[in-house]
């Protein structure tokens, strides 16, 4: 999803958002298992296994069982059944069961959210550490963040060969959807969740200048939160896709100047360059979804090496787009 070139290969400039930075906290990050302690403690008959999780998880365990799994409400007594048949169908037993195999005890990733909210806490100093939850969510969530959890969906990151996987619809699923179902996209599409939620200003409505400037800013912040971590992956593109966009950055500012798109407020505008999809509608097919996301990050990339000793908390606190498009000159 990130860059491979020489975009990401350098850091953002100067200051306090440099990605060598070290780290001036120590956490100890650990990552609650409901999904592996759902299917077990629903073999054990002798308790109530569903009060027993809801101790353990609190309040996201309620989100789990009536927004996520849609099961029950929690307190009602129907709910251990809809659980048992959930945990005891053989194909979520399959994905729950692969996801154990392939994903193990998710220490690889432990580590990797454990550096990348320690970067956090030192660029952010007041910015809340969340609770980390893994669940299986039948395919219903990836990414599930709440004012304190951060959820995350095992199933979404088991790879693209599983036999239940192969059944999802093409029309929910597509091929592109699925190519990323794989254990190394699990970190940067939990953290990106994370910034979206709590660091992205609510810019509904604005101008595509406005969306692209703020998906741009939480960009540049994934990118120095995980600076080992394939540039690919923290966009979702391809390696291909990538190399595309490094081609073809300059391509792709002249149809967005030339069609005087910048400050346009249309849904079909923006949706355009910030959806998701196999392509850029508009673009050849060799171009990926979401291209606003790249070209966000390069347009605030180039403000900060403008301006070295802006800080990343001084960065979000800026709310004028065309400060940074005053910097932009696009390869």
């Amino acid at each position: 999803m990130l860059l491979s070139g020489p975009l990401l290969v350098t850091s953002c400039g100067g200051g306090g958002h440099r990605q060598d930075v070290k780290p001036a906290v120590d956490l100890d990050v650990r990552i609650g298992r409901l999904d592996q302690d759902l299917f077990r403690g629903a073999n054990d008959t002798s308790v109530n296994f569903s009060l027993k999780l809801y101790a353990t998880y609190g309040d996201f365990y309620r989100t789990y069982v009536e927004r996520i799994l849609q099961a029950a409400p929690v307190d009602d007594p129907r709910l251990p059944i809809a659980l048992i048949r959930f945990t005891h169908d053989p194909d979520w037993r399959s994905v729950q069961q692969r996801a154990d195999s392939v994903l193990g005890d998710l220490e690889p990733q432990r580590a990797e959210f454990e550096e990348a909210f320690e970067r956090l806490k030192t660029f952010f100093p007041d910015s809340l550490v969340p609770r980390l939850i893994a669940f299986n969510s039948g395919f219903n969530y990836g990414v599930l963040p709440t004012d304190s959890v951060l959820g995350f969906g095992v199933e979404w990151f088991i790879g693209k060969d599983h036999r239940v996987v192969g059944y999802l619809s093409t029309e929910v699923f597509p091929q592109y959807v699925k190519d990323r179902m794989r254990p190394e996209m699990l970190v940067p599409s939990a953290v990106k969740g994370w910034l979206q939620v709590h660091y992205a200003r609510d810019v509904r409505g604005a101008d595509l200048l406005t969306q692209l400037v703020e998906v741009g800013k939480v960009m540049v912040l994934l990118d120095a939160l995980l600076p080992a971590t394939d540039p690919a992956l923290k966009f979702a593109f391809t390696q291909e896709q990538l190399k595309w966009c490094e081609d073809n950055e300059f391509n792709c500012w002249k149809e967005i100047v030339a069609h005087e798109l910048l400050y346009s407020k249309k849904e079909a505008d923006i949706g355009r360059f910030l959806n998701d999809g196999p392509f850029t509608p508009g673009f050849p097919r060799a171009s990926p979804g979401h291209i606003g996301e790249w070209i966000g990050y390069r347009m605030v990339d180039s403000y900060l090496r403008a301006h070295p000793d802006v800080t990343l908390a001084q960065l979000f606190a800026l709310d004028d787009p065309r400060a940074i498009l005053k910097t932009y000159k696009p390869r």
